[in-house]
């Protein structure tokens, strides 16, 4: 299928603005930044870390200028070229995502498997393909749903190792803490150091080396969302993933007016961060991005919808805690106080619900737990600001610095969308990540679910936002835009 752009008048069935066509640069943009990361820590090479944090910080800007309104006048002019290169990078990204589908599925293991191929090559896709594999973080939340369906606590019996070696995991896919014989490491344990490590741990899986985090480190949504799907037979939890990914986005398409849907269809196709997170399995974000997503679509058009969405994200991931305050400013500046209650308490009886049979059980573990993200002693990691130090470029061990900055950076968009939120009720989203780029781990899959949720919002709620902005506008507007069509 061919996707086709065209001029047409606000009358045309299918039509889109100047502002959601800058969400194909995006995602591209937010791709180069990835894959220019990899290849900075794979070779070991600063500058292109730096490059790689550096095109990370164009991203944010292209978002936060796609969510303002007025950038459809500045661009209405420039909208064919806009189109053209929307085209061109669509065309490039489906390629590419199709052919990476292909290389992983087929073509590595059947390579892997060919007697023919040497040994060298082989060693090189099996790791590749090692990539495709459950990280630390999906391979405990695994662990705890089988443990939950044994009636163990999911908390008291999480094992790193041993949830590894059931699994076909690997030494590189734990994280590491500056304790131990990593206390003086710094800034990341080299792999000949992990790999020493893990040797070691597994003559003794029953006991977890303090130097590798062990926690299930996520609210109990993280394995009792997973958990009835494993009781009924799905052994691999990527499909689950997959199963709650699919319908946030099928939710999205279907509230999103018809003739704009072809158009987030198509970014959400060449998203390849999105896709490529899905099969394989290791990111945790795949769990609570649609009830984000649903959370923020379905707050102007069913509100219990929404909060109970929003219920389940906080309490399966902590990034999620993030969009909170943003969340319950715009439940507040659009409902007013006692429906910004009755939500608060929707969310909370969710948390509560979910959470406090463990929390019973032992409440300090639980705790300890959920905080450890934040509280255990973590490498500095990611592609934000901690960059600088990551890469040695900076010469600083303490986190407080990133810390400050983290939290005066949050409190700063909060007070700033409290103000701005009836005028720019979409920016709510960007604003929520944009702390986490100070952070003393910043990693990307804090990034790369929010131009998806922020086109969406835009899309479903265009009308009322340009209301909001731009005396006169709206839907009504005599204004000329861009238009996505499908041809066979």
């Amino acid at each position: 299928m061919l996707i086709c752009m065209n001029i047409k008048s606000p009358d045309s069935k299918i039509y889109s603005t100047p502002r959601t066509l800058l969400f194909f640069y995006a995602v591209l943009i937010l791709l180069l930044s990835t894959v220019i990361f990899s290849f900075g820590f794979v070779l070991n090479i600063p500058a292109l870390l730096i490059v790689a944090t550096m095109t990370l910080l164009i991203w944010f800007v292209v978002i936060f200028i796609s969510l303002l309104p007025r950038t459809d006048i500045i661009l209405q002019n420039q909208m064919h070229r806009l189109k053209r290169g929307a085209l061109i990078i669509f065309s490039a990204l489906f390629v590419i995502g199709f052919l990476v589908a292909v290389m992983v599925s087929i073509i590595i293991p059947h390579a892997i498997q060919n007697r023919n191929t040497s040994r060298d090559l082989r060693q090189l896709l099996t790791g590749v393909q090692r990539d495709y594999g459950y990280n630390d973080g999906t391979i405990l939340s695994k662990q705890a749903v089988e443990n939950l369906l044994h009636g163990k606590n999911p908390y008291a019996h999480a094992n790193i190792i041993e949830a590894l070696l059931d699994y076909n995991g690997t030494y590189d896919r734990v994280t590491p803490l500056r304790v131990g014989s990593f206390y003086d490491v710094f800034p990341y344990p080299t792999e000949t150091q992990l790999q020493q490590l893990w040797d070691k741990a597994i003559q003794t899986p029953s006991t977890v080396p303090p130097e590798i985090e062990s926690k299930v480190c996520y609210p109990a949504g993280s394995f009792l969302l997973s958990a009835p799907f494993v009781f009924l037979g799905i052994s691999d939890i990527r499909i689950v993933y997959a199963i709650f990914f699919l319908a946030g986005l099928a939710y999205a398409v279907w509230i999103i007016p018809k003739k704009k849907r072809l158009l987030f269809i198509g970014v959400a196709l060449i998203s390849l961060e999105l896709w490529n997170s899905i099969f394989s399995g290791g990111e945790m974000g795949n769990l609570y991005f649609p009830f984000l997503l649903i959370a923020w679509l379905a707050l102007n058009r069913n509100l219990w919808l929404s909060a109970i969405c929003m219920g389940i994200a906080v309490t399966t991931k902590q990034t999620a805690w993030f969009f909170l305050p943003f969340y319950l400013i715009l439940l507040f500046k659009t409902y007013g106080t006692k429906k910004l209650l009755a939500g608060m308490s929707v969310i909370v009886m969710i948390f509560v619900v979910t959470n406090l049979p463990f929390a019973i059980g032992d409440l300090r573990l639980w705790f300890a737990s959920i905080t450890s993200p934040m509280t255990d002693l973590m490498f500095p990691n990611g592609m934000g600001l901690i960059t600088l130090v990551a890469s040695g470029v900076v010469k600083l061990r303490s986190s407080l610095p990133f810390t400050a900055l983290e939290a005066v950076t949050f409190i700063a968009a909060i007070v700033w969308y409290f103000k701005y939120c009836r005028r720019y009720p979409q920016t709510g989203l960007i604003l929520a990540i944009l702390p986490l780029f100070f952070a003393w781990r910043s990693i990307f899959p804090y990034f790369f679910y929010v131009d998806i949720i922020a086109l969406a919002y835009i899309m479903v709620n265009e009308a009322d936002v340009l209301q909001k902005t731009l005396p006169g506008a709206g839907p009504s507007d005599n204004k000329p835009e861009i238009s996505v069509s499908a041809v066979k």
